[in-house]
């Protein structure tokens, strides 16, 4: 399915995004545009504790391929939750992907570890913008109250550090 994704992203001449579980070989079979979406198990750029390995993330960043980077906060299909992925399944070619051992449950924590407040949150933002060489760098999350995105609208205009796109995700 994702390489047909890619291959229908490369003839369209649009972008697909990854999904939080990492940049596979299927994401760059056939050269289609990518939004890397990295979660708080920073799959693909993730350090051997789970936390995020800012060397490892710009490898991938600077890809070609790779056109924007947008840091999952939630989805509407589990907003607040994270996810394991059972050891079972985590077979050697989604281990490459995820950067996690083979056969070991694989953890989605319910938070981010990278930071813990809106102004952390843009920090981060800014980090990944300047390790991807300057590629846009944004948000997904699912708003269950406007005082949630009110939040870091506020730390925006505080800190002068923006967001290049939010993407609201539904139900």
């Amino acid at each position: 399915a994702i390489e047909a994704l890619n291959r229908g992203a490369a003839t369209g001449g649009f972008y697909h995004d990854t999904g939080e579980g990492g940049i596979s070989k299927y994401h760059r079979l056939h050269g289609g545009d990518l939004v890397w979406e990295i979660g708080s198990g920073y799959f693909g750029c993730r350090d051997k504790r789970g936390g995020f390995d800012v060397a490892r993330y710009a490898d991938l960043a600077q890809m070609d391929q790779v056109k924007m980077v947008e840091i999952k906060l939630s989805q509407g299909a589990k907003p607040g939750h994270g996810g394991v992925l059972p050891g079972s399944k985590v077979t050697p070619e989604i281990a490459r992907a995820r950067g996690v051992p083979v056969g070991e449950d694989c953890v989605s924590p319910a938070r981010h570890s990278a930071f813990t407040t809106p102004l952390e949150l843009l920090e981060f933002a800014a980090l990944l913008r300047e390790r991807s060489g300057g590629k846009p760098v944004g948000i997904k999350l699912c708003v269950g109250h406007p005082w949630e995105l009110f939040a870091i609208c506020k730390a925006m205009l505080k800190s002068g550090i923006r967001l290049d796109f939010i993407v609201v995700d539904g139900a």
